[in-house]
């Protein structure tokens, strides 16, 4: 086992165990070695339901805030397009705005994937996530090295690219918990038919 699925295993056990709750605090003190802790409360606590939501909710609302964002963006990108002069500007833009399209499309599978439970649909898609606003950055860079053009949208990209990284992180650890539990229910399964057994033998013995 890697020593990052040790440390999210831990924290998974931390939310888990009775003297904790799993709090927006608690969540993401969990994941505050990937995504800054400040960022992360403050954030899910913009949602309102952020405050009686389990793993799995605090999950789907930074889903939400991700997509709400990139459809922000994507219609910044719209309205600069329609505004812009150069012909390397608007070829940068295009080349954001298709970028953003694949994300907010991205972002609503992942969405429905999280909701579901499908482990492998969410952090594919989730993971894909990240590839608008670094390419967008990349575009931009590669012309500016030549142009002097700076990117219009080097701090939307930014935010972007920390709620992606919110959003998964609390992907993997709500997967990790739903593993977690089945394992955990298994085990007392187990232990339990084997008490039952051992209990029958031990009557078997005294008869």
């Amino acid at each position: 086992m890697r020593p990052t699925d040790l440390l999210v295993l831990a924290a998974v056990v931390l939310i888990l165990s009775p003297a904790a709750h799993a709090t927006v605090e608690s969540t993401c003190k969990a994941v505050s070695l990937y995504t800054d802790y400040d960022f992360c409360v403050k954030t899910l606590q913009s949602d309102p339901t952020s405050a009686t939501a389990d793993l799995r909710g605090l999950a789907v609302i930074a889903t939400n805030l991700s997509s709400d964002k990139a459809v922000e963006v994507f219609a910044k990108i719209q309205t600069l397009l329609k505004s812009s002069q150069g012909k390397e500007e608007r070829m940068c833009l295009s080349i954001c705005s298709k970028l953003y399209e694949v994300l907010i499309r991205d972002l609503n599978n992942a969405w429905s994937a999280i909701k579901e439970s499908r482990k492998g649909d969410a952090m594919s898609a989730v993971s894909a996530c990240f590839d608008a606003p670094s390419t967008c950055e990349d575009t931009f860079a590669e012309l500016s090295f030549t142009l002097s053009m700076p990117s219009p949208l080097k701090a939307d990209d930014k935010d972007q690219e920390q709620l992606c990284s919110l959003t998964l992180e609390l992907a993997h650890l709500f997967f990790t918990n739903v593993m977690f539990t089945w394992e955990t229910e298994l085990w007392k399964d187990f232990d339990g038919k084997l008490s039952s057994m051992y209990s029958v033998i031990k009557d078997e013995m005294l008869a």
